[in-house]
Formats: structure tokens, sequence, C-alpha cells
């Protein structure tokens, strides 16, 4: 008797070994019609410089403009830290806590601060 309740219980074992469980997980992509949000973020510099950073993909991309209009677009660039935002004329900005660092001409950095409008 104990052998008979012994092997049905170890063969009622290997079947849910052997089920084939197929739990599959899709992940849908959701897609918005409300426009991204974008942040702005001014810097300050000296000789009254000052530094608009728009971006609506939490800085992968950004619009930087300065107080003459010029326009320049940035894409990120990898950083030890902070996020550093450069293009392939050698303009670069690159800013953590409120601090950084702006290059409108390479390897002239320019120290700049952020202020709130």
């Amino acid at each position: 008797m104990k052998y008979i309740l012994g092997a049905t219980l170890l063969a009622f074992g290997l079947m849910g070994c052997n089920s084939n469980l197929n739990n599959e997980v899709s992940q849908e992509k959701v897609q918005s019609n409300a426009p991204a949000e974008t942040q702005v973020i001014y810097f300050n510099g000296p000789q009254d410089l000052t530094i608009e950073l728009k971006s609506s993909d939490n800085f992968e991309t950004a619009e930087m403009v300065d107080n003459s209009d010029t326009v320049y677009h940035l894409k990120r660039a990898v950083s030890g830290s902070g996020i550093l935002l450069s293009n392939d004329d050698g303009v670069s900005i690159h800013f953590k806590g409120g601090e950084g660092v702006l290059e409108l001409v390479k390897d002239q950095p320019i120290n700049i601060t952020e202020f709130k409008k």
C-alpha cells in the first residue's frame, strides 16, 4: 500500500514538472497623443551671459539659446556624472546640481550657474 501511494505521488510530481507552463508576458508600448512636457533650465554666466536650455525628451536632445538668440541643437553624450550635451561643432554644456560648464568654442570653458525665472 505504501508503495502504491508513493508511486502515485511520484507520478503526479513528475507530471507537474513536465507540464509546459508557457506564461508569456507581453509589453505593449503606450503611445500618447499628448505632447511631452518641455523642461526648461536657465543659466547665468560672466558678462551678462544667459542660456536657455529646452528639452522634451528628458535631455536626450536639447535646444540651447544664448542671449544673442543663437540656437544650438545638442545631443546627449557620455559623462561621468551630471548631464553632458554637445554637438559636432564643439559646443557643449555639462551641468549638475545647479552649476555647469559651457563651451561655445571648443576648449574654452565658461562657468555657469542655474537660476529660476
